[in-house]
């Protein structure tokens, strides 16, 4: 019975070390991931998959690779980069407004 203190001691500091690191290196992001497998060929964008996340009183952002675009025209109006870079615009995008407005802490 002895080795079972020393081993239980190690688990135990490890798992609180990752757990602390996890916090601290990963921290939540705001949004929802969205990706073209949830909506198929009404998929607006260029990309594979992007989060999803509302800012104030109804701007919607999308985040690809680490750079946030406007999806909205509120979104538009702040600091957002226009959202014409990463959309086929032949699709139709008030779906993906639509989910990101639900998003918002009004």
């Amino acid at each position: 019975m002895r080795w079972f203190t020393p081993v239980t001691l190690v688990s135990v500091v490890g798992l609180s070390f990752g757990f602390a690191a996890g916090l601290i290196l990963l921290p939540d992001q705001p949004g929802i991931e969205v990706n073209q497998i949830q909506y198929a060929n009404r998929w607006p964008f260029e990309v594979e998959q992007a989060r999803l996340r509302c800012e104030g009183k109804g701007a919607v952002i999308l985040t690809v690779r680490g750079t946030d675009y406007a999806v909205n025209g509120m979104a538009a109006s702040n600091r957002y980069r226009p959202q014409a870079v990463i959309i086929d615009p032949k699709i139709d995008i008030r779906p993906i407004i639509a989910r990101g407005l639900t998003l918002c802490k009004w």
